[in-house]
């Protein structure tokens, strides 16, 4: 029997307390990677719009003449002119908080080079992405900012950071600094 379930992709050292907290971890964040970007989305739809919108260099073209912002929603055939078209529809029709981040590229901080890892989980796995933006759900979700091109409403507010719980259970390190 195993005791604990540790992740086995690179530069990844979260250990898990069940499988299911592994797989759930998996699959959230690794089952969905953008080759060219390495970030992470919760399905392979936000994939598909995501590397379209960011890395198809014919995109912002045709976008001049044709409605190419997909919405966000699968199932939601609807396209819009521009990034801010798709944000207005995203908070009407599906009622997404209005301080959603929809189209902000992320930061990248600077300073020195290290990883710091997570520690051992148990049933939380902290995450920078919506869990699931299913039709049905997605229009009662409270959902975590995401990224998915580069819209020319670029100066959105940010929503305010989300505290994460400290876990209760013991930590144990798994990487060091690099």
């Amino acid at each position: 029997r195993v005791s604990e379930f540790s992740c086995h992709i690179s530069g990844c050292c979260q250990v898990f307390d069940t499988l299911d907290g592994y797989e759930h971890h998996y699959n959230t964040l690794h089952r969905n990677v953008c080759s060219f970007c390495k970030r992470s989305f919760p399905s392979g739809h936000l994939l598909d719009i995501h590397i379209l919108e960011w890395h198809d260099s014919l995109f912002q073209i045709l976008a001049e003449k044709q409605n190419m912002y997909k919405c966000l929603v699968e199932g939601c055939a609807e396209k819009f002119k521009s990034s801010k078209d798709r944000k207005d529809h995203l908070v009407s029709v599906h009622l997404y908080p209005s301080d959603f981040r929809f189209d902000r590229p992320r930061k990248v901080k600077s300073g020195p080079k290290h990883v710091s890892c997570p520690t051992k989980q148990g049933a939380g796995v902290p995450m920078d992405v919506p869990m699931d933006v299913s039709t049905e759900t997605s229009e009662r979700l409270q959902v975590v900012p995401m990224d998915t091109g580069p819209g020319e409403d670029a100066e959105l507010p940010q929503p305010p950071a989300v505290p994460v719980p400290a876990p209760s259970v013991p930590e144990k390190q798994l990487c060091r600094s690099r």
